[in-house]
């Protein structure tokens, strides 16, 4: 820009030369596009007024150069491998010779490679100085506290992990006493803002994602003209917002605190911000409910809270939010009904209230002052009712999100075809696809899942969404119907097909006629036989799911381009093709529940990108290859119910990310491989019913697996002690509140591809069996609260270690059938959170601890078959426990033992010498479900829990004998009942 009055000013030589001469250091690219204009284009000696010159803006009565404007000006450039590079500002630049200058701004370049000069203190007539988006490096000047004189300083995105030193922090404030915008986001100061800040003119401060920490100084809220106040990504800033009034209530526009710690909740003193346009305080810990002053902000224009732990009723205070465009209430605990002044808002584009507890139906009114809303996201609460016919016919809406809560009746018509995104899945919707659903001919996305929908569907029911990218059908009661017209259905963008337990029949050849298809879903369905010829051609297919179907070959499968592959449970049989080595891409692969044989391919085990390993129950046989590669990532090695043997193979230090390890139900020979150790990142071990042998000893760490939960080595030969090192190693086992830690499960793998699959993941759960009531079933998802011990069946001899009662967070144990001696351990009251117990078959001796009673949580509990002497405790828990949990101790009395202390032994006790099995007699889901007595809390939680998100398969497994032992169990309860009815007549 050139400014002069009276013709104009000549510039000056000086200054003309200085700028010359910084062109000639800088280099032009044309990296940055359309948007940018190379200024220093227009500047040569053929022409020396520089006041002409683009960029330049000269005094109007002396001719020095005071304004510098170099924006967007495509400084920088490429080198021979197209990488951009960075031009230089030297410490003895021309550019500092400029001395008059006020303005300047060098904002949107490349400046890579370079550090900000110290000499740019040298400018102390600088007024507005911007260096935003410059990629400079290193750290800022502490000269640039020397421009005392700037009202304008914007250091925003200066570069990658540019720091700012806590002095030069400090220092800015202290002496740029006539700042009015500041502007230091993406900066790294590793401080905490001074506790003196009076800057009186201070209007616009933006600290964003600046590595702050330590408390706000109240004094940020006391300063009298600030307008915009933006702290957001801050993650250790803790802030306390006023009580009372704010000095700056008049005139504050713009308040962003997200991702910061707001200590308390939201206080009434918002209601004064009047003047208040935009409020995003996401993510901040809030706490309490939303204050009903918050109707007094009736010119706010965007209010997010999300992410934080509100709770209670939205308060129904939006009739004066006439100017709002945004608000996304979603992840908090909002409980009741959503107000309906939510749904009169003219202006309103987005709304989200997604992930409460909201319940109840929508307003039923015709909303037809929601005109403007484009976004409306309710998905994941208890909504129930209809879906109302209003939401159907909003003139602009493009993205529809009711998914996960309790809609019923049928889906509405669709009165408007602006829908991009459809969501209305897990709900309980009925009846019929509607003809006007056929007719969003713009959707991108549907989801229709999980509901109680019925009527076929076919891919002829959506050819005409020709921008369909992500179709999901799974569990919604629709079934699919393929005709031999279907190869000729074009749905060009699909990538997504999701027919789970759609009574699929035949693959479906559509999707060949999409370029960008990679995800084909097809779980518990009926398609019979191998897979089509034509599947080769789909040939971005990445994720494929037939898991629960009747295949029985792996002939055609696409290997090459396949990152997730689950064909579990279904007939697959021979050896895996040697095709299968050809999946340089695999992150996951589950085969399992198969009839699969031979030996496992040796490349299987040397992808270097596979996560997930899953060849469970099948009929593999031979060793496992020495074949896993250094920096492996794999995470999750189920190889159980197979046939494999020898010893483990010790590549297996190189997956140090591994988190479960399953090689149970194999023929393995070997000793315990205490070389795992070096696997810290190991939580489920189990290496049950094999051929291991030996003692459990020659660690070389202090606390071999810290972070393990679950450790079975049962049905082995294991001899010796106890393995006190590793118990003692168990540090996730040790003083973990279960009733606050997260419930997360274990070996989540996800895998997300695009924008829409986002939130709707390919998610890898573990499972494990277990066998109740001569019952096998399959439960997915392990908690991570749960932890469990089991040594029994293997040759154990020795007393039980003392350290055991650090286990304090172990909610399972099981020593049985060992040859283990002396007491039990009084320390095991320390386990508090104990939930079963077994120690039956084994020779200890002494008195039943008592103070065993203080495991309030202990449900199941089998101390039979020992040498126990003397009374049983008596406490509500102990009271429980029947008789079969003290079987095969003469010398135990009392209750509930008909044995009274003191008096004569009865004769009960001659059924005892019958073989038992071996785990926790009376152990039945209910048993451990109830939890009894002040167990209740805590057992019932937990295991609710894990029956309620699909009983975890391991747990099953853990307990197998318990099949056997039922059956026992009944028929030794009948043979006592007709013993006592023979008694009484």
């Amino acid at each position: 820009m050139v400014s002069f009055a009276f013709g104009h000013p000549h510039c000056s030589s000086h200054d003309s030369l200085a700028l010359l001469q910084f062109k000639q250091s800088l280099s032009v690219t044309d990296y940055y596009g359309e948007f940018s204009v190379p200024k220093t284009v227009s500047w040569n000696s053929s022409s020396m007024d520089c006041c002409r010159w683009d960029g330049v803006t000269c005094d109007i009565f002396t001719g020095h150069v005071i304004g510098l404007d170099l924006s967007y000006s495509r400084l920088g450039g490429m080198d021979l491998s197209y990488s951009r590079i960075g031009v230089t500002i030297h410490p003895n630049s021309s550019l500092f010779h400029l001395r008059h200058l006020q303005t300047l701004d060098l904002s949107r370049n490349n400046f890579a490679g370079s550090h900000i000069p110290p000499n740019i203190g040298q400018l102390v007539s600088l007024v507005h100085l911007n260096l935003s988006n410059c990629e400079f490096e290193g750290r800022i000047p502490l000269e640039i506290s020397h421009l005392s004189n700037l009202v304008s300083l914007d250091l925003s995105v200066v570069g990658y992990d540019v720091q700012l030193s806590r002095e030069g922090f400090n220092t800015l404030f202290h002496n740029l006493t006539k700042l009015e915008v500041l502007s230091l986001s993406q900066l790294n100061t590793l401080s905490s803002i001074p506790m003196n800040i009076s800057s009186s003119s201070l209007r616009y401060l933006d600290l964003v994602a600046t590595n702050l920490h330590g408390d706000l100084p109240k004094s940020i809220f006391l300063l009298p003209n600030l307008e915009t106040l933006r702290l957001s990504y801050n993650t250790h800033l803790t802030v306390s917002m006023p009580k009372f009034n704010w000095s700056s209530s008049h005139s504050l526009r713009e308040l962003e605190l997200s991702s910061t710690n707001i200590s308390g909740g939201l206080p009434t003193s918002l209601g004064t911000l009047k003047a208040l346009k935009l409020m995003k305080l996401s993510g901040c810990n809030l706490v309490g409910h939303i204050p009903e002053s918050i109707r007094n902000l009736s010119q706010i224009t965007q209010l997010d809270l999300t992410d934080n732990h509100l709770e209670g009723e939205i308060p129904d205070a939006f009739s004066n939010f006439q100017k709002l465009t945004s608000l996304s209430l979603e992840n908090n605990a909002f409980i009741g009904p959503s107000p309906a002044s939510l749904f009169n808002l003219t202006k309103l584009e987005y709304l989200s209230l997604r992930n409460n507890l909201l319940s109840g139906p929508l307003p039923p009114f015709t909303a037809i002052r929601l005109q403007n809303l484009e976004r409306l996201y309710l998905s994941q609460n208890s909504l129930n009712g209809s879906i109302p016919s209003w939401m159907n016919s909003l003139p602009t809406l493009s993205q529809l999100s009711l998914g996960r809560n309790r809609f019923s009746g049928p889906l509405p018509e669709f009165k408007t075809n602006s829908l991009h995104l459809l969501d209305l899945s897990e709900n309980q919707l009925n009846g019929s696809i509607p003809q006007s659903l056929r007719d969003l001919v713009n959707l991108n996305v549907l989801t229709l899942g999980h509901n109680n929908l019925s009527g076929e569907v076919g891919a002829q029911t959506f050819s005409s969404m020709k921008y369909l990218e992500y179709l999901d059908l799974s569990y919604s009661g629709l079934s699919w119907s393929s005709n031999k017209d279907d190869i000729n259905t074009t749905l060009p963008r699909l990538s997504y097909l999701g027919l789970g337990s759609c009574r699929v029949k035949d693959f479906p050849g559509f999707v060949l006629n999409s370029k960008f298809f990679w995800a084909l879903d097809l779980p518990e369905n009926e398609i019979h036989g191998e897979f089509p010829k034509w599947f080769e051609g789909v040939s971005k297919l990445q994720s494929l799911n037939l898991s629960h179907n009747y295949l029985t070959s792996l002939d055609h499968v696409p290997w090459e381009t396949m990152v997730v592959l689950d064909l579990q449970s279904n007939s697959l049989t021979g050896p895996l093709p040697s095709s299968l080595c050809r999946l340089s891409k695999l992150h996951l692969i589950n085969l399992s529940y198969n009839n699969l044989s031979a030996e496992i391919p040796n490349c299987l085990f040397s992808f270097v990108q596979l996560t997930v390993l899953d060849l469970r129950a099948n009929n593999f046989y031979g060793p496992l290859p020495n074949k896993f590669p250094e920096n492996s990532v794999l995470i999750h090695i189920s190889l159980s119910k197979n046939q494999l043997e020898g010893p483990i193979p010790t590549s297996l230090v190189n997956c140090t990310l591994l988190q479960l390890l399953d090689l149970g139900n194999n023929k393995f020979r070997d000793t315990f491989p205490t070389w795992l150790e070096m696997l810290d990142a190991l939580e489920i071990l189990i290496l049950k019913s094999n051929r291991f042998y030996g003692p459990i000893v020659a660690f070389q760490t202090k606390s071999p697996f810290p972070n393990l939960r679950i450790f079975d080595l049962s049905g082995n030969s294991f001899t010796g002690s106890l393995p006190t090192v590793v118990l003692k190693g168990f540090k996730a086992m040790m003083n973990m509140d279960g009733h606050k830690s997260e419930l997360g499960y274990y070996v989540q793998f996800i895998l997300a591809f695009s924008v829409y699959t986002a939130a709707d993941a390919a998610l890898y759960a573990d499972s494990m069996t277990l066998v109740i009531k001569n019952q096998e079933t399959k439960f997915n998802k392990i908690l991570k609260v749960f932890t469990a011990i089991d040594l029994s069946r293997n040759k154990f001899e020795g007393e039980i270690p003392k350290f055991i009662g650090n286990l304090n967070s172990l909610l399972l144990l099981n020593l049985s059938h060992n040859h283990l001696t002396g007491h039990i351990p009084v320390e095991m009251r320390n386990m508090s959170t104990l939930e079963a117990l077994d120690l039956s078959y084994n020779q200890l001796t002494g008195k039943i601890p008592e103070e065993l009673a203080s495991l309030t949580f202990l449900a199941v509990l089998n101390l039979s078959h020992n040498h126990l002497v003397g009374p049983i405790p008596r406490s509500n828990q102990f009271n429980t426990f029947p008789n079969d949990s003290y079987f095969g101790n003469p010398d135990l009395c009392g209750f509930p033992l008909s044995n009274e202390c003191g008096g004569n032994k009865s004769a009960l006790s001659v059924e005892q010498e019958e073989e038992e099995p071996s785990f926790l007699s009376e152990m039945t889901w209910q048993s451990v479900l109830i939890g009894f007595g002040c167990g209740l809390t805590f057992g019932f939680a937990i295991l609710y829990l894990i029956y309620r998100f699909q009983r975890p398969r391991w747990f099953i497994d853990f307990f197998e004998t318990i099949s056997h032992e039922m059956i026992y169990i009944a028929n030794r309860g009948g043979r006592r009942r007709r013993n006592n009815r023979r008694r009484r007549q």
